[in-house]
């Protein structure tokens, strides 16, 4: 039995077929390939200037504290057994969201909080996401997202906590409303890759970001020393 030659026409086609199919095969992994911007240490970035610092520390925990409790829970939660009964039940209760990782921010096990925020404070944890990303795309660099280490706080959590943090006051916590969270200074991902970078070139960016947030009345910025954290209420 004879094979079936090909039409010329349809041999043609094929050929062309084959050839665009392996130029975008080729496109795809040039694109891989090419470096997606430069690394952190690739870049000069300036460190804070004496206005900045006093910027990151002109609201101390009292004020975080009182917008908290003017716009957020209640009153704080005893322990996490409501959470851990039925979270969704529990979201819904307390009318939060829960925030999870995704491309501007990353959420660690969180031991002594719970990952959830009210409405307000979700929304301008993402638009920093995006403002920080925004400038890292200006310098030219690949981007990073930053770590996120202490959300929503029951007095359980708080009381665990004091244990191993001075700066965690027994009963006054901004963390107990769901307006309030806090990043790590020094701890950032690049996109696409699961090992931390400790740098404090990108804190200095996040925070110029913060400090234009916080002067546009959006939120408190508190760079916290002993802890390595940037404390944040959204107002």
């Amino acid at each position: 039995m004879t094979k079936r030659k090909l039409k010329p026409k349809v041999r043609k086609f094929l050929i062309a077929a084959a050839l665009f199919a392996g130029i975008l095969f080729l496109l795809f992994i040039f694109k891989t390939l090419t470096p997606k911007g430069k690394t952190v240490d690739q870049v000069s970035v300036s460190v804070l200037t004496k206005d900045e610092s006093r910027a990151l520390r002109r609201y101390n925990n009292n004020y975080h504290l009182k917008v908290a409790r003017k716009k957020g829970l209640q009153k704080p939660l005893l322990s996490k057994d409501e959470y851990k009964a039925n979270a969704k039940e529990f979201a819904s209760r307390y009318q939060l969201d829960k925030i999870t990782d995704n491309k501007y921010y990353e959420i660690p096990h969180l031991t002594n909080s719970l990952p959830y925020l009210q409405e307000p404070a979700v929304e301008f944890l993402d638009l920093l996401g995006e403002k920080f990303c925004d400038r890292l795309e200006e310098l030219g660099m690949t981007k990073y997202r930053f770590s996120v280490t202490s959300v929503l706080r029951t007095l359980e959590d708080q009381k665990s906590l004091r244990k191993k943090n001075v700066n965690a006051t027994p009963n006054k916590s901004s963390h107990y409303y769901g307006r309030t969270f806090d990043i790590s200074q020094t701890r950032f991902f690049e996109r696409g890759n699961s090992k931390p970078v400790y740098t404090y070139r990108l804190r200095n960016l996040l925070v110029r970001e913060l400090i234009k947030m916080q002067d546009e009345g959006r939120c408190y910025v508190l760079l916290e020393g002993q802890t390595k954290c940037i404390h944040v209420t959204v107002r």
